[in-house]
């Protein structure tokens, strides 16, 4: 039953940070599509790539992750050849999905954490039941 609880948080977590930063994204939808916003936004695609890839996103959510970053790297010819209302959509974008490897590489750890110590938990009980009574 814990385990199920957990799950539920960890999906719920999940959902809420989509949610929020789809709201950000598209409050920000509204503004002048600029070079300056277009380079801001494209920075903070990398920042949020950059934690992604700290919380092991490379590995326990690597197709994401390589979406995040194509994205990226999108935004970054749009720039170049001064469209800025799509490098601003894509940075935007890349920073949602960033995001959402970051929590799924968050979410697969905890996973792991979980079976390990179940396995843990079986050891000990079968160690337990082979004890003299």
């Amino acid at each position: 039953m814990n385990i199920k609880k957990r799950k539920m948080q960890h999906l719920y977590f999940i959902m809420v940070v989509i949610a929020l930063t789809s709201l950000l994204a598209s409050g920000c939808a509204t503004s002048r599509f600029t070079r300056e916003t277009a380079t801001s936004k494209i920075s903070e695609g990398e920042k949020a790539v950059s934690i992604a890839k700290e919380s092991n996103a490379s590995i326990d959510a690597s197709a994401e992750l390589a979406v995040a970053q194509d994205k990226l790297t999108q935004a970054r010819t749009a720039l170049a050849n001064e469209n800025y209302k799509t490098a601003t959509r894509l940075a935007e974008e890349a920073s949602v999905d960033a995001d959402y490897a970051r929590v799924k590489a968050t979410s697969e750890k905890s996973k792991k954490a979980t079976e390990k110590s179940r396995e843990n938990v079986n050891t000990l009980r079968n160690e337990v039941e082979r004890l003299p009574k």
